[in-house]
Protein backbone atom coordinates (compact mmCIF):
# COMPACT_ATOMS: atom_id res chain seq x y z
CA UNK A 1 0.00 0.00 0.00
CA UNK A 2 1.35 3.40 -0.94
CA UNK A 3 2.02 6.12 1.60
CA UNK A 4 -0.63 8.34 -0.02
CA UNK A 5 -3.25 5.65 0.50
CA UNK A 6 -2.20 5.19 4.11
CA UNK A 7 -2.44 8.92 4.85
CA UNK A 8 -5.77 9.18 3.03
CA UNK A 9 -7.26 6.25 4.94
CA UNK A 10 -6.16 7.79 8.22
CA UNK A 11 -7.91 11.03 7.28
CA UNK A 12 -11.12 9.55 5.83
CA UNK A 13 -13.12 9.50 9.10
CA UNK A 14 -12.33 13.20 9.61
CA UNK A 15 -13.04 13.91 5.94
CA UNK A 16 -16.52 12.37 6.20
CA UNK A 17 -17.29 14.56 9.23
CA UNK A 18 -16.01 17.68 7.42
CA UNK A 19 -13.35 18.15 10.10
CA UNK A 20 -10.36 18.68 7.81
CA UNK A 21 -8.95 21.88 6.38
CA UNK A 22 -9.75 22.85 2.80
CA UNK A 23 -6.21 21.95 1.71
CA UNK A 24 -6.53 18.49 3.23
CA UNK A 25 -9.96 18.01 1.65
CA UNK A 26 -8.48 18.94 -1.74
CA UNK A 27 -5.64 16.46 -1.22
CA UNK A 28 -8.12 13.70 -0.36
CA UNK A 29 -10.36 14.56 -3.34
CA UNK A 30 -7.40 14.42 -5.72
CA UNK A 31 -6.30 11.10 -4.30
CA UNK A 32 -9.80 9.61 -4.46
CA UNK A 33 -10.05 10.45 -8.15
CA UNK A 34 -7.21 8.08 -8.94
CA UNK A 35 -7.49 5.36 -6.28
CA UNK A 36 -10.27 2.77 -6.43
CA UNK A 37 -9.30 1.16 -3.09
CA UNK A 38 -9.62 4.41 -1.17
CA UNK A 39 -12.93 5.16 -2.95
CA UNK A 40 -14.27 1.78 -1.75
CA UNK A 41 -13.01 2.58 1.74
CA UNK A 42 -14.86 5.91 1.67
CA UNK A 43 -18.09 4.18 0.59
CA UNK A 44 -17.69 1.57 3.33
CA UNK A 45 -17.15 4.26 5.96
CA UNK A 46 -20.20 6.20 4.81
CA UNK A 47 -22.24 2.99 5.13
CA UNK A 48 -21.02 2.58 8.70
CA UNK A 49 -18.42 -0.12 8.15
CA UNK A 50 -15.17 -0.16 10.05
CA UNK A 51 -11.99 1.17 8.50
CA UNK A 52 -10.20 -1.72 6.83
CA UNK A 53 -7.40 -3.18 8.84
CA UNK A 54 -5.04 -4.14 6.05
CA UNK A 55 -2.31 -2.11 7.74
CA UNK A 56 -3.37 -2.63 11.32
CA UNK A 57 -2.42 -6.29 11.62
CA UNK A 58 -0.45 -6.77 14.81
CA UNK A 59 3.19 -7.48 14.30
CA UNK A 60 4.25 -10.80 15.74
CA UNK A 61 6.95 -10.51 18.35
CA UNK A 62 10.14 -12.27 17.48
CA UNK A 63 11.51 -14.99 19.70
CA UNK A 64 14.22 -12.61 20.89
CA UNK A 65 11.64 -10.04 21.96
CA UNK A 66 9.60 -12.70 23.76
CA UNK A 67 12.61 -14.03 25.63
CA UNK A 68 13.71 -10.49 26.53
CA UNK A 69 10.23 -9.67 27.84
CA UNK A 70 10.20 -12.89 29.85
CA UNK A 71 13.65 -12.14 31.29
CA UNK A 72 12.60 -8.58 32.26
CA UNK A 73 9.49 -9.92 33.97
CA UNK A 74 11.60 -12.39 35.96
CA UNK A 75 14.08 -9.64 36.92
CA UNK A 76 11.23 -7.39 38.04
CA UNK A 77 9.94 -10.16 40.32
CA UNK A 78 13.46 -10.56 41.75
CA UNK A 79 13.71 -6.82 42.43
CA UNK A 80 10.39 -6.92 44.28
CA UNK A 81 11.56 -9.90 46.30
CA UNK A 82 14.80 -8.12 47.21
CA UNK A 83 12.92 -4.95 48.17
CA UNK A 84 10.48 -6.94 50.30
CA UNK A 85 13.34 -8.77 52.04
CA UNK A 86 15.12 -5.45 52.64
CA UNK A 87 11.91 -4.03 54.08
CA UNK A 88 11.59 -6.86 56.61
CA UNK A 89 15.31 -6.83 57.42
CA UNK A 90 15.30 -3.09 58.10
CA UNK A 91 12.26 -3.38 60.37
CA UNK A 92 13.98 -6.12 62.39
CA UNK A 93 17.22 -4.14 62.49
CA UNK A 94 15.51 -0.92 63.51
CA UNK A 95 13.45 -2.47 66.25
CA UNK A 96 16.44 -4.48 67.44
CA UNK A 97 18.31 -1.20 67.94
CA UNK A 98 15.45 0.28 69.95
CA UNK A 99 16.77 -0.89 73.31
CA UNK A 100 20.42 -0.20 72.50
CA UNK A 101 22.73 2.72 71.89
CA UNK A 102 21.87 2.89 68.17
CA UNK A 103 18.32 4.10 68.75
CA UNK A 104 18.77 7.34 66.81
CA UNK A 105 19.60 5.47 63.62
CA UNK A 106 15.94 4.52 63.45
CA UNK A 107 15.09 8.08 62.45
CA UNK A 108 16.99 7.23 59.24
CA UNK A 109 16.10 3.56 58.90
CA UNK A 110 12.32 3.87 59.20
CA UNK A 111 11.89 6.41 56.36
CA UNK A 112 13.97 4.04 54.20
CA UNK A 113 11.55 1.28 55.22
CA UNK A 114 8.76 3.56 53.97
CA UNK A 115 10.56 4.09 50.66
CA UNK A 116 11.04 0.34 50.16
CA UNK A 117 7.41 -0.14 51.18
CA UNK A 118 6.27 2.32 48.54
CA UNK A 119 8.33 0.47 45.93
CA UNK A 120 6.74 -2.84 46.89
CA UNK A 121 3.14 -1.78 47.65
CA UNK A 122 2.77 1.61 45.85
CA UNK A 123 0.05 3.72 47.51
CA UNK A 124 -1.09 0.77 49.64
CA UNK A 125 2.14 1.21 51.62
CA UNK A 126 0.31 3.86 53.66
CA UNK A 127 -1.46 1.12 55.60
CA UNK A 128 0.37 -2.10 54.71
CA UNK A 129 3.82 -1.09 55.94
CA UNK A 130 2.63 0.17 59.36
CA UNK A 131 0.62 -3.05 59.80
CA UNK A 132 3.68 -5.10 58.80
CA UNK A 133 5.73 -3.03 61.25
CA UNK A 134 3.21 -3.73 64.01
CA UNK A 135 3.21 -7.49 63.36
CA UNK A 136 7.00 -7.70 63.29
CA UNK A 137 7.36 -5.56 66.42
CA UNK A 138 4.80 -7.68 68.26
CA UNK A 139 6.61 -10.84 67.13
CA UNK A 140 9.88 -9.40 68.43
CA UNK A 141 8.14 -8.61 71.73
CA UNK A 142 6.49 -12.05 71.91
CA UNK A 143 9.80 -13.87 71.40
CA UNK A 144 11.48 -11.38 73.77
CA UNK A 145 14.21 -10.49 71.29
CA UNK A 146 14.28 -6.98 72.77
CA UNK A 147 13.84 -6.24 76.45
CA UNK A 148 10.90 -3.84 76.26
CA UNK A 149 7.50 -3.92 77.88
CA UNK A 150 4.31 -4.18 75.87
CA UNK A 151 3.41 -0.50 76.28
CA UNK A 152 6.93 0.53 75.21
CA UNK A 153 6.72 -1.76 72.19
CA UNK A 154 3.45 -0.16 71.09
CA UNK A 155 4.81 3.35 71.70
CA UNK A 156 7.90 2.70 69.58
CA UNK A 157 5.79 1.03 66.89
CA UNK A 158 3.58 4.12 66.62
CA UNK A 159 6.63 6.39 66.49
CA UNK A 160 8.28 4.22 63.84
CA UNK A 161 5.03 4.11 61.87
CA UNK A 162 5.14 7.92 61.71
CA UNK A 163 8.70 7.76 60.35
CA UNK A 164 7.62 5.07 57.87
CA UNK A 165 4.77 7.29 56.64
CA UNK A 166 7.27 10.11 56.14
CA UNK A 167 9.33 7.74 53.98
CA UNK A 168 6.24 6.70 52.00
CA UNK A 169 5.40 10.37 51.46
CA UNK A 170 8.94 11.11 50.27
CA UNK A 171 8.82 8.16 47.84
CA UNK A 172 5.41 9.23 46.54
CA UNK A 173 6.55 12.81 46.00
CA UNK A 174 9.68 11.66 44.19
CA UNK A 175 7.64 9.30 42.04
CA UNK A 176 5.14 12.06 41.27
CA UNK A 177 7.86 14.63 40.48
CA UNK A 178 9.87 12.30 38.26
CA UNK A 179 6.77 11.09 36.46
CA UNK A 180 5.79 14.68 35.66
CA UNK A 181 9.25 15.33 34.25
CA UNK A 182 8.96 12.32 31.93
CA UNK A 183 5.72 13.64 30.43
CA UNK A 184 7.19 17.00 29.44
Amino acid sequence: MKTECSVTRDLLPLYIENMVSTETAQYINEHLKGCDECQRELVNLKEGAELSTTEAKPVQMSDDAKSFKKMMKRMNKQFYSIAYAALIFLIFLGFGWTAGNNLMYNSLIMPVVGIFGYYVFKWKAVYKVPVLLLFIDLAIFAFQLVELGFADTLMWTVLYAIFVLIGVTIAFLLHFALRKEDKK
